[in-house]
């Protein structure tokens, strides 16, 4: 298990001055960042192999969202490696144990010069030991949106959406999500999946739909075919 220590600022709480939905994805994203960094296996050196790890799809359950100032402790480990594809777990809570929040991830292992996913290299997986998966719900990584999805927003991808491997960050795509959602929406679980790499120049076409309790967001290139999915379902 890789651990970091943080403190909830005030560039990452929403209006209530609670650690931001999208921002709570950031911090768990950092966390699996700082792991590879502190193993040696570094994102900026993958890249000079042509190699790196994508995220395909989210899963968090929000327990409570830790306000301005709070101190908080991010967990993260991987629990199977398979093929291309890597999965991890994450855990948020306080320093008295309190978890705040608990997600489930899988990411695939990508040849960025042919732009097709990769087998994981031996000394990759070798670096990050597994351990059993945190005891939560295993839903579908699939979001299955309902067809009546209605526009909302059309988004041109600006320079500051991009990450190191020159597509949108997984972290924007729910960013963008976030801001699509009723003012006072309270979130109590969310679900991401990640179709396509959005990359400069490329255009945003965002729709949204409710369907009973959930919430879904949906951003697809003009022809309707998404780059990523987004369900949210209210607390």
């Amino acid at each position: 298990m890789y651990t970091i220590h943080d403190r909830v600022s005030y560039s990452c709480i929403d209006k209530d001055g609670l650690l931001g939905i999208s921002n709570v994805v950031d911090a768990l994203q950092d966390c699996c960042m700082f792991h590879s960094e502190d193993v040696g296996h570094p994102a900026l050196e993958l890249r000079k192999k042509d190699r790196a790890w994508l995220v395909s799809s989210w899963h968090v359950v929000f327990n409570r969202r830790p306000v301005l100032g709070e101190h908080i402790t991010v967990h993260t480990w991987p629990y199977q490696f398979k093929g291309i594809f890597g999965c991890r777990n994450f855990l948020m809570e306080t320093p008295e144990k309190e978890v705040l929040a608990y997600a489930d991830s899988q990411w695939f292992y990508f040849d960025s010069a042919s732009g097709r996913p990769a087998r994981i290299d031996p000394e990759e997986k070798e670096v990050y030991p597994t351990e059993p998966p945190y005891n939560m719900e295993h839903v579908s990584r699939k979001v299955i949106c309902p067809d009546n999805l209605e526009l909302k927003q059309v988004i041109d991808v600006c320079p500051n959406y991009l990450d190191t491997n020159n597509h949108v960050n997984n972290g924007q795509y729910v960013r963008l999500a976030v801001n699509a959602l009723p003012i006072d929406y309270e979130v109590k679980e969310l679900r991401a999946e990640f179709r396509l790499a959005a990359r400069m120049g490329d255009t945003l076409y965002l729709r949204t739909t409710v369907q009973e309790n959930l919430f879904y967001v949906v951003l697809t290139d003009e022809e309707g075919e998404p780059y990523f999915l987004c369900e949210f379902k209210e607390a």
